[in-house]
């Protein structure tokens, strides 16, 4: 998924409805596949707006000018030949070989953690979480999406943090906070730790090492736990080629919460 396709939906979703920028998203992606071919006097005009109103609506979203969002319009199925890729890893396999195998892994992974999983290490999540007053969750995509699920579940229990889905609010975000702020990080692969997912290129990400904050990871990927700046990290192995990420995160923050829940009784 290219990076203007994300900046669009996250902008369209926290936009009043009558607002001329919610009109330009709105028709930038009923016809994104043409963006990329389009001019800016072309887009304006599909738009029903000026020229400029475009070039400030492609700064709203984070571009440079109208020519860098273009450059970010092209849509590549896999374009960075990612094998997690979500329609790739998970909806081709599905339509090359039912829904059989999709469910054995989803079993597979959740009977492996269930019979590994670290007790402390969740108890020391939670203790962590009830410490830190500030707390903020990140990821991207999928991964932010779980970041906002456990936002939600957290809120149920009285405890009220912060995500960002924008991903140039989350790089300031990491540069500017301090020691007094745990960031839980929602990241299947790893990548999302050093490199711009969603960015041309995936160039290197720096905003992880520059942070001040305690960062805590849940990743399937145990070479997280070599990076410097994690301080602690739930593991859940794939047992198969499937990535079942999205239905392990609801399970780990479910632990996570009903730890935090019986430990905040006790008055940490």
């Amino acid at each position: 998924m290219g990076l203007l396709i994300i900046r669009l939906i996250i902008f369209l979703n926290g936009q009043a409805s009558e607002t001329t920028n919610h009109h330009i998203a709105l028709t930038m992606l009923n016809h994104y596949y043409d963006v990329h071919n389009l001019s800016i006097g072309e887009v304006a005009k599909l738009c029903d707006v000026s020229k400029s109103t475009i070039s400030k609506f492609a700064r709203t979203l984070g571009f440079d000018d109208y020519l860098d969002l273009k450059d970010n319009a092209s849509f590549i199925e896999n374009r960075f030949n990612n094998p997690l890729n979500y329609i790739s890893n998970i909806i081709t396999s599905m339509e090359k070989e039912g829904y059989d195998q999709y469910f054995d892994a989803i079993l597979k992974d959740v009977s492996y953690f269930k019979e590994n999983i670290d007790i402390s290490t969740i108890d020391r999540i939670a203790k962590a979480i009830h410490k830190y007053k500030k707390v903020v969750a990140l990821g991207t995509i999928f991964s932010e999406s779980a970041a906002q699920d456990f936002q939600l579940k957290l809120a149920y229990s009285g405890k009220f943090i912060t995500t960002f889905q924008n991903d140039l609010t989350q790089d300031e975000f990491l540069r500017n906070a301090t020691e007094e702020t745990l960031i839980i990080v929602f990241t299947n692969s790893g990548n999302y730790l050093t490199k711009q997912q969603i960015r041309t290129g995936t160039p290197k990400k720096n905003s992880f090492s520059q942070t001040k904050a305690k960062v805590i990871v849940l990743s399937s990927n145990p070479e997280v736990l070599n990076f410097p700046f994690v301080s602690e990290a739930v593991i859940f192995p794939h047992q198969t080629n499937y990535q079942t990420h999205t239905i392990m995160f609801q399970i780990i923050t479910d632990m996570i919460i009903a730890r935090y829940r019986y430990l905040s009784n006790y008055s940490l």
